[in-house]
């Protein structure tokens, strides 16, 4: 016998190796769409619980006053609905920053809002933004008026309050509207005549980037605003309705005057820079919110699958599709509308 048996060596072959690769990436690719979807929805919960605190907060705030807050009566002086909220959902610390004797101030100006109120606007409330917006809740937010340009840090908010259905004279909050809030409303439970569960009390949407822009791509069409020429409820509604029929992205190509200032600043309610939103589109729809000065038509929209979480005057959460039927979906806007409500 010429010697031990030599040891065996055992190893993978370059085949084997290779189908052990492909098992491997089958198995990561089966995964990650079931990582992504359990990501998705812990967001998609995360912002029902914010919707829920802003809609307890005012439901707070109403138990207290025996009425719902009002938005502020000017520009300068619009404080939003969500600054006045603030001590009824555990917030009172930042509440106490703001000084409301001082006035808000005028972000699109020199001085930008009164001290101490801007350190008030760059504090982000955690509640007030849902994690699926991809834009930061605090950034550098430029104000353009004509050749002049203003940059301050504010801090942004995803849940806006319902000022009617940006039907008519509806895209004015100056005076009241067929929604729950407008400039120094007074608004009561009793006065939601379609019942509380039929009555949208707050809206999910996007915050935008901060910076105006002449052109946009197509898929950012609901972050920004596009603003329009005019100075009365006549300009706004006429940009309105002719942006209505017009194709979706033919009008996004083509429109130069982009606003990036939706929802950038929570502690002011007066425009739609901030908390405030009407019902005119529904949800994520392919058109771009718009505005003439303080005047808007707007609409829901979020990074959701979908749809949008909206707070209704019960209390409630919903989540609403993009497909829900037009004018079911409006009358979800109205406090008095008298319709008749179905299963939504």
């Amino acid at each position: 016998m010429r010697g031990a048996l030599r040891k065996s060596q055992s190893g993978f072959t370059l085949v084997e190796l290779l189908v052990v690769i492909a098992i491997i990436g089958v198995l990561v690719g089966l995964l990650l769409p079931a990582v992504q979807s359990a990501r998705a929805a812990a967001r998609r919960m995360s912002c029902s619980n914010n919707v829920k605190q802003v809609s307890l907060a005012a439901h707070n705030y109403h138990s207290t006053f025996k009425r719902f807050p009002g938005i502020g009566d000017s520009i300068s002086n619009g404080w939003s609905v969500q600054a006045q909220l603030l001590p009824y959902a555990e917030q009172a610390g930042l509440y106490d920053v703001i000084d409301f004797g001082a006035g808000l101030g005028r972000a699109a100006s020199t001085a930008g809002f009164n001290p101490p109120n801007d350190v008030a606007a760059a504090t982000v409330v955690p509640f007030y933004n849902c994690p699926s917006d991809d834009v930061p809740a605090k950034k550098t937010v430029t104000y353009t008026r004509g050749r002049n340009s203003y940059s301050w840090e504010h801090a942004g908010l995803n849940y806006s309050m319902n000022v009617g259905t940006g039907t008519d004279e509806n895209v004015d909050m100056g005076s009241a509207t067929d929604g729950l809030f407008w400039v120094d409303s007074e608004t009561r439970f009793r006065d939601i005549l379609d019942g509380t569960s039929n009555t949208i009390l707050v809206a999910e949407t996007l915050m935008g980037p901060g910076s105006d822009l002449t052109e946009i791509p197509f898929h950012l069409g609901g972050k920004y605003i596009a603003t329009g020429s005019g100075r009365d409820v006549s300009d706004m509604q006429t940009f309105r309705d002719t942006t209505w029929n017009t194709d979706p992205r033919t009008f996004i190509e083509s429109h130069a005057n982009w606003s990036g200032t939706r929802n950038t600043a929570w502690i002011s309610g007066f425009g739609s820079g901030g908390g405030s939103i009407n019902g005119w589109y529904t949800p994520n729809n392919a058109l771009p919110d718009l505005s003439i000065r303080a005047y808007m038509a707007a609409g829901p929209r979020s990074q959701h699958e979908g749809g949008v979480m909206i707070g209704l005057a019960d209390g409630s959460v919903r989540f609403i599709t993009d497909s829900i039927e037009l004018e079911l979906y409006r009358g979800l806007w109205t406090v008095r509308g008298r319709e008749i409500t179905t299963e939504f």
